[in-house]
């Protein structure tokens, strides 16, 4: 990739450690460009920006360092878009603090998307958000929507596996360098994102570690880069409000999906659908909405697995469909036998009209 002096500079500026969104347009509003602050890297202006940013900034002042980033941009097949450069995402150009450079791989394209959704949610979500994380960005990326998340595990994961299996574009917007897999056992899936045409990218360079302090900021690119945003499971505290908050700020649309009120992880969804957020039962409802899709151009539905059922098999599925059961709840219920509980739940799961979790718990998907 071949970039002008300017953007060089730029992109150098803004890669040095410390030197955070404001701190980089702070020294723009004090010299002409980012060559103009390599140019005077020892004027005392520099100060301005706090003793320690100061310093490394100094240090970072360095032809090996400028070389070795240019050099780890080709190695690790990463591109850097200055903001000052006309691929820069323009939904992204006006959100408060933008960042100055985006360390991409993959599609460029994907980062300016007519139609585009963020999906997020709780790390640790349960059965039924990661169906509907999955689900959701499967039926919108069918409708030619991209797909935003943040690669992290749960709702995250399942968002971006969704688009990726209605062959759809999804992008993963990282807390670390474009070249960092992270969660490690996503790496596969960075590479399923990329090898689908989309795209990993990050306001950090290469190389950078997931340390803590940089996943907050990043929820704002996810947002950014949307035209709402898709709250499935959260927590008091969700590190998901945090992309909530931004897309508030940012005057995009925030759709809930709505859960028991009995659900820890519901709590945050049905308090902001309380606060006029906009409840999303299915893709349709983000579809329409935007007007991206007619609700009349869906396929004509399958056959109803459930209808082939045995009558005490329909007798177990029915309640597993509105609750998740216990061996011992669904003996009551059905009345049947262990042993013969256990042969229909046993066909049930290897049909997949159920499922068992984690907990050693029921529930039937129709």
């Amino acid at each position: 990739m071949e970039y002008t002096a300017m953007e060089q500079y730029w992109i150098w500026l803004s890669s040095v450690e410390g030197i955070g969104p404001r701190k980089f347009y702070q020294l723009l509003t004090i010299f002409e460009d980012a060559r103009d602050v390599w140019d005077n890297i020892h004027d005392s202006a520099i100060d301005a920006i706090g003793p320690v940013a100061a310093r490394k900034l100094r240090k970072a002042r360095d032809e090996r360092v400028f070389y070795r980033l240019f050099a780890s941009l080709e190695s690790t097949n990463t591109r850097a878009i200055a903001r000052i450069h006309g691929d820069y995402p323009a939904m992204l150009n006006e959100i408060l603090d933008p960042p100055p450079t985006l360390f991409l791989r993959g599609n460029a394209q994907s980062l300016n998307a007519d139609k585009a959704i963020g999906i997020v949610g709780s790390r640790r979500a349960t059965t039924d958000g990661r169906r509907a994380a999955e689900e959701f960005a499967r039926d919108l990326a069918a409708q030619g929507v991209t797909i935003v998340s943040g690669l992290a595990r749960g709702i995250d994961t399942h968002a971006h596996q969704g688009a990726l299996s209605a062959d759809g574009s999804t992008v993963a917007v990282l807390g670390c360098g474009p070249d960092v897999a992270y969660p490690p056992e996503n790496a596969r899936l960075a590479q399923q994102i990329l090898d689908k045409g989309g795209a990993l990218v990050s306001e950090h360079p290469p190389g950078t570690p997931p340390v803590p302090q940089n996943f907050p900021p990043r929820n704002r690119i996810i947002s950014g880069l949307t035209q709402g945003t898709l709250l499935v499971e959260a927590a008091k505290g969700s590190g998901a409000m945090i992309t909530v908050d931004f897309a508030a700020d940012q005057g995009k649309e925030l759709f809930v999906v709505p859960g028991s009120i009995y659900s820890p992880l519901s709590a945050m969804p049905n308090r902001l659908l309380m606060d006029g957020a906009h409840p999303a039962l299915n893709a349709w409802d983000i579809l329409e909405f935007y007007r991206w899709a007619c609700r009349d151009s869906r396929p004509a539905p399958e056959k109803n697995a459930l209808q082939d059922l045995e009558p005490d098999q329909q007798a177990l599925v029915e309640p597993l469909l509105s609750e998740t059961l216990s061996f011992d709840e669904l003996q009551r219920i059905t009345g049947l036998s262990p042993a013969k509980l256990n042969s229909h739940l046993t066909m049930l799961i290897l049909r997949g009209i159920i499922v068992k979790t984690p907990g050693g718990l029921y529930r039937a998907y129709q």
